[in-house]
């Protein structure tokens, strides 16, 4: 058939929506949002959009992807709308902490100075600042949307005076924290300080404290003599943090801000912290323990919430008891009602998602687009796990190969599209794992390489074993599924996170044992012919996941025992694997030296050459590998918001990571105007990306299947 270019057009301009990263806001040509009507819950009711309203602390997980930006939008956008009394304040807490870094040669400085802040502790200082500037910020300008938009009139009758006087106390507040008092509160820190350290003898106390900050950057001097370091430990952590907590004016500034806005008739400030957990672990942790957890305790004002990654969710003192859950991923919002309830119930999101964006884009149905003859909702949910995001990338490239060629898109073109989406935006993860910075995180992605491999080996010699039981003639078995004891779920976490796997159910095995099933990437099954699903004509089929031949508890153990190992940070002390819940007991402190953190080790045994071979000029921070990445799949020029767009960040955190790499001469930087073009250069391709192989599994299996063996085949 022919479409026209009106119904191409409103099918790419669909498809582009579903992809768009974090706060790419659904607007119309009139800038209108377009949130209310394009938003999909997962579940009946609105149930995750009505938890998420509610005067509560809430976190949503779910991995990239999975909505929570999306569902952030929508609640924001009914609190602009319906809650005159609620006003909400949105943070992307990656992009504070990447802002409120210091330079190298800042920091340089700061330590030539024989009585001044660490490069540390000014760190922490401007993560603090930048903080609240970002939240009171934010607020200001949520509350000039919600006066021009819907209740000025209320507002002047509440409150005498012009809007520019309103927003005034908001302004000094801002104003404020570029001018922290520091001088008095020198002898409280001495206090603290006194009081943790005191009973080391050879400890020496020795304070005085005069900063300043101002346009120009942070000056100051913070200076301590504490003759043993190993003192300097929790109570002297706290310590330090109350000084910075004191220092910023916390209670001050939040009592000041709710007293503003009170005035306005507002009781509560919902503040939206968005890619949580992209932050380092120490930042996390900070954060929580030093602001979010006080400002929960010190105030019923403001209710956080929190967008985070499933296993990485750091909620420190806060009572877990007053805080509401909710898990975005397929198993999370499906999976208490059994395998093929859970399997029915995304398949229709799955559906529905794209149903209510064709209605509005297309103003036609998807019978126009999809061959509905073929099972291409349920073709469709295992290529994208119900993850909107990837629904939206396996759409565009669907369209790109069939589409516009006059083909509808039905079971084929999805798997096409799922395994080209594998291999350019999921199997990059090993190539560029290569050239980061630490070494251990080289050595750890690359052991998780060797992990992928077996598993991928083992589905693969299942399927094989099964075509000679099943004889001439007879389809291979499934072998895309497999299941492993809840413990070693840690140790698929980040296969998980990358989307290697998905956590697809749980459920006991035949031994009676609870377990954990996963389910290898839809494209990768493509890729390496690995039939996908179950069967399911009889009511046995649906333990075909506990099957025997599916425990791959023997290949988690073994890999434990090859790659991993338990060292300590300090005296390097190095432990067996048998060990680990003993350290864990007592809070990963080393037992040789009881100073030092145990840190579990990946080490990759198969690769280790690989690793060490890498040239240390190469080295570079993930974001920059991931523009550099997404500027080689895409082929062409872009501008940060554009790449910003791939890599689910802001385009603000592009563009300073866009000024690092033109400065290596890795990529060109043209001005357009208020923007930067970006594209690789000729030495970055050479050096990075001139290996077309390096994205590949090394399985070593050579069952010499040939591209195209096992694959569906449909016709229109």
């Amino acid at each position: 058939m022919t479409f026209t270019t009106k119904q191409l057009d409103g099918f790419q301009a669909a498809a582009t929506s579903l992809k768009l990263f974090s706060r790419a806001e659904l607007n119309d040509d009139k800038n209108r949002s377009l949130i209310e009507k394009l938003y999909v819950d997962p579940l009946p009711n609105e149930h995750v959009f009505k938890t998420l309203l509610a005067n509560n602390t809430t976190i949503l997980v779910g991995r990239k992807g999975t909505g929570k930006s999306t569902v952030f939008q929508r609640v924001q956008h009914e609190i602009r709308k319906n809650k005159s009394n609620i006003i909400s304040a949105y943070m992307d807490i990656r992009n504070v902490f990447e802002a409120s870094q210091i330079d190298p040669l800042t920091a340089n400085k700061i330590e030539a100075l024989e009585a001044a802040m660490t490069p540390d502790q000014a760190q922490k200082f401007l993560l603090y600042k930048r903080f609240f500037k970002t939240l009171i910020s934010d607020v200001r300008n949520e509350l000039k949307t919600q006066v021009d938009q819907n209740f000025l009139t209320r507002l002047r009758e509440r409150v005498t005076g012009t809007s520019a006087e309103i927003f005034a106390g908001l302004d000094k507040l801002i104003s404020g924290l570029d001018k922290p008092d520091y001088e008095n509160i020198a002898g409280f820190v001495a206090m603290q300080v006194k009081q943790t350290t005191g009973h080391k003898e050879s400890d020496k106390q020795a304070f005085a404290s005069k900063a300043s900050a101002g346009k120009d950057g942070l000056s100051g001097e913070l200076s301590y003599n504490v003759e043993s370091q190993s003192a300097y430990e929790r109570g002297d952590e706290e310590a330090y943090t109350q000084l910075l907590m004191r220092t910023v004016g916390i209670n001050d500034v939040i009592t000041e801000l709710q007293n503003i806005l009170s005035a306005l008739g507002i009781k509560s400030l919902y503040l939206f912290l968005d890619d949580f957990s992209e932050l380092p672990r120490e930042a996390m942790h900070l954060l929580v323990d030093a602001l979010i957890s006080p400002l929960s305790r010190w105030s019923e004002f403001i209710k956080f919430k929190i967008a985070a990654y499933p296993g990485r969710v750091y909620l420190g003192s806060l009572d877990k008891t007053k805080i509401e859950e909710i898990y975005l991923d397929m198993y999370g919002l499906y999976g208490a009602a059994g395998v093929t309830k859970m399997e029915e119930k995304a398949t229709d999101f799955v559906q529905r998602v794209v149903e209510k964006r064709l209605q509005h884009y297309c103003k036609t149905g998807v019978e126009t687009y999809f061959n509905l003859r073929s099972d291409v909702w349920r073709t469709l949910f295992y290529a994208s796990m119900a993850n909107p995001r990837i629904i939206g990338h396996i759409l565009l490239y669907a369209y790109d190969s069939h589409l516009i060629y006059g083909t509808k898109i039905g079971v084929a073109p999805i798997q096409d599209a799922s395994q080209r989406y594998f291999e350019e935006k999921v199997a990059p993860f090993f190539s560029t794992g290569k050239y980061r910075m630490a070494f251990e995180e080289r050595s750890s992605i690359y052991s998780l390489k060797e992990l992928l491999e077996k598993i991928v080996s083992r589905a693969r010699s299942i399927r094989q074993e099964g075509s000679r039981d099943a004889g001439v003639g007879k389809s291979r078995p499934y072998a895309s599924h497999f299941y492993v004891l809840h413990e070693y779920d840690e140790l698929l976490q980040t296969l998980e996170l990358s989307f290697f796997l998905t956590k697809y159910f749980e459920q006991s095995d035949r031994a009676g044992r609870r377990v954990s099933i996963y389910a290898l990437n839809y494209g990768l099954c493509s890729k390496y012919q690995i039939g996908f699903g179950r069967p399911s004509d009889k009511r046995e089929d649906r333990l075909y996941f506990v099957e025997r031949r599916f425990d791959y508890n023997g290949i988690a153990r073994s890999y434990l025992m090859e790659n991993q190992e338990i060292r300590c940070d300090s005296c390097n002390s190095e432990f067996e694997l048998d060990m680990l819940p003993a350290i864990k007991a007592f809070h990963m402190r080393c037992p040789s030296c009881h100073v030092g953190e145990c840190k579990i080790v990946n080490l990759s045994r198969k690769y280790g050459d690989i690793i060490e071979t890498v040239r240390p000029e190469l080295l570079l921070p993930e974001a920059e590998l991931g523009i550099m990445q997404t500027l080689h799949n895409e082929s062409k020029p872009m501008v940060a918001a554009e790449i910003a767009g791939e890599l689910d960040c802001s385009g603000q955190l592009v563009g300073r990571r866009g000024k690092n790499l033109f400065e290596r001469d890795l990529v060109t930087r043209a001005s357009l105007g208020q923007v930067f073009e970006y594209d690789l250069t000729s030495q970055a391709r050479s050096a990075y990306f001139s290996d077309p192989s390096a994205n590949d599994l090394n399985l070593n299996d050579d069952l010499g299947d040939s591209p195209e063996e096992g694959r569906e085949i449909e016709t229109d």
